[in-house]
């Protein structure tokens, strides 16, 4: 019985540690994509100015839509390069030279 309860106690504190380091993990990633939306304006304090002001403003049906948010996060990297390209689709390129067509009487 002690022994199970030593398990139990054990695999609480793994699922602990797992949590804190997924919590860790995803405000990396938060991080990281604030500074590639803010650039050289990046700071911690400007990005939560941003988000704080940004939020207070929002009228309760953005703040609904906002929550109703279904993606992951953070976004694995091929689901994160397909809603990019979805949103800004790169130019499809022909890779058959156009040949112009002559008709000849």
């Amino acid at each position: 019985m002690k022994d199970k309860l030593t398990h139990i106690e054990n695999k609480i504190c793994q699922l602990k540690q797992k949590k804190d380091r997924i919590q860790t993990q995803h405000a990396i990633f938060l991080m990281k994509e604030a500074q590639k939306i803010l650039k050289e304006e990046f700071s911690p304090e400007v990005a939560l100015n941003i988000l704080k002001d940004n939020w207070n403003a929002a009228s309760p049906s953005q703040k609904e839509d906002w929550k109703k948010c279904d993606a992951p996060f953070p976004l694995p990297p091929t689901e994160s390069r397909k809603k990019a390209e979805t949103r800004n689709p790169a130019p499809q390129q022909s890779t058959k030279a156009e040949v112009p067509h002559h008709e000849h009487p």
